[in-house]
């Protein structure tokens, strides 16, 4: 596998920032085809968070940071989620059958796990480490998106932003209540997902290392074009710069 088949990294600057995005890929490779899928489901919010790559990237160019991101589709297997998480290798997604990862066998599924999931974290120890030598404790964003509306639901969901936590609610706080503030967004506190239940990514990773943080979900509607993805980083960046007056 290559590097950028796994995760890349890229450096806008040396301002103490990284920003990463475990979902910003919905490639899958040629060997596992599609997973049984039409192209056309694998450009919904179930093969990757549509808009999220971009967001992360404008953000990192903003903040003149460090950008780390996933290079496969989580419907492969999800960097976001424990190896021992029941929807690691999802067998279903929002509803959809993923064929090419049903009937997996006990040895396919480590197999999965050592080819992606295994290096993809190294890598971002790797990278997060590199960021801590250049310019001391960074301060992390973790960028996620989500669907406005899942298969079934009644209604649009109401956030177009929301702020995750568990360790680092200082942080969290601070950007809610600056998005509050300056912005006519519904803004989610642990909405739509409560990182108390699970953030992978972040509670391997950034929690051990005590660094300030915050993971932003953003609807993907807001984000899905290029002006939307420039507008929002710009909100994000005014914020995040805001936590430190």
């Amino acid at each position: 596998m290559t590097d950028e088949t796994i995760a890349r990294t890229e450096h806008f600057g040396e301002a103490p920032f990284f920003i990463f995005c475990d979902h910003a890929s919905n490639a899958i490779p040629d060997d596992l085809n599609r997973l049984g899928l039409p192209d056309d489901i694998l450009e919904t919010h179930i093969a990757w968070d549509i808009g999220a790559k971009a967001l992360a990237e404008n953000l990192a160019r903003a903040l003149e940071g460090t950008f780390f991101h996933c290079g496969f589709s989580r419907l492969v297997i999800d960097p976001n989620r424990a190896p021992t998480s029941p929807d690691l290798i999802p067998h279903t997604s929002d509803q959809i059958p993923v064929p090419g990862n049903q009937m997996m066998s006990e040895a396919d599924c480590k197999a999965r796990i050592a080819r992606f999931h295994v290096p993809y974290h190294d890598r971002l120890d790797k990278a997060l480490d590199d960021a801590i030598a250049r310019t001391g404790a960074p301060f992390v964003i973790s960028i996620h998106s989500f669907t406005n509306r899942l298969l079934g639901a009644a209604e649009d969901r109401p956030w177009g932003l929301g702020l995750l936590w568990r360790e680092d609610e200082r942080s969290a706080q601070g950007m809610i209540n600056y998005l509050r503030r300056e912005t006519a967004l519904v803004i989610g506190d642990n909405e739509p997902y409560d990182a108390r239940e699970f953030n992978y990514s972040v509670d391997r990773h950034i929690d051990p290392r005590n660094l300030s943080h915050i993971t932003v979900e953003a609807r993907q509607d807001l984000i899905c074009d290029k002006t939307g993805a420039e507008e929002i980083a710009e909100i994000l960046s005014a914020g995040v710069r805001s936590l430190g007056d």
